[in-house]
């Protein structure tokens, strides 16, 4: 299973690496692969839709300026969460003239729980995608369907027999554990 997370950051470094030789495609695909992260931490601080569009243009700015200092590649969504919540506070506080009330931080510390589970929620995903394709479509199936389907339906559409879905759920289970982990 380590191989997994290694193969994924090195994904990553790889695409960095081609970033910083001037590839455009790589550029492309790495604004592509944590653009989500980017807008949804964006959006959790600044609604209006300009700001966001704003904050995400500057985030990537600071990912262009930022890249060759990038030490550890695993830190990347890390760091784009840091800088995505410290642009778009500029840009609220740049909005509201020097107001420290007690709602602005109530709403700021509300805004950090949403980013928390920003963060986590893009952790899942990355831990999904690093899962055999067999365990990634048996947990989709079972828990992000939104018509919930039987399993027998589940049976039918994975061929894994209906005695055999929860055993290989609680297996799939603990390879994402072991990931996220």
């Amino acid at each position: 299973m380590a191989k997994r997370v290694e193969k994924d950051a090195a994904s990553d470094s790889e695409l960095v690496g081609r970033c910083l030789q001037g590839d455009e495609a790589a550029w492309s695909e790495l604004i592509g692969r944590y653009q989500r992260l980017v807008y949804s931490v964006a959006y959790a601080l600044c609604p209006d839709p300009d700001d966001t569009a704003d904050v995400f243009q500057a985030t990537c700015l600071d990912l262009y300026k930022g890249l060759p200092l990038l030490r550890d590649i695993k830190a990347l969504p890390a760091w784009l969460i840091t800088v995505t919540r410290r642009r778009s506070i500029a840009v609220l506080r740049a909005r509201i003239p020097t107001s420290n009330s007690d709602e602005d931080m109530e709403e700021l510390g509300q805004a950090h729980d949403v980013i928390q589970a920003i963060e986590h929620e893009h952790a899942i995903e990355r831990a999904l995608e690093q899962l055999p394709d067999r365990c990634r479509a048996l947990i989709n199936l079972l828990y992000f369907s939104q018509n919930q389907p039987t399993y027998q339906e589940i049976s039918d559409k994975l061929g894994i027999p209906v005695p055999s879905i929860g055993p290989t759920r609680a297996r799939c289970l603990d390879k994402l554990k072991k990931i996220l982990t």
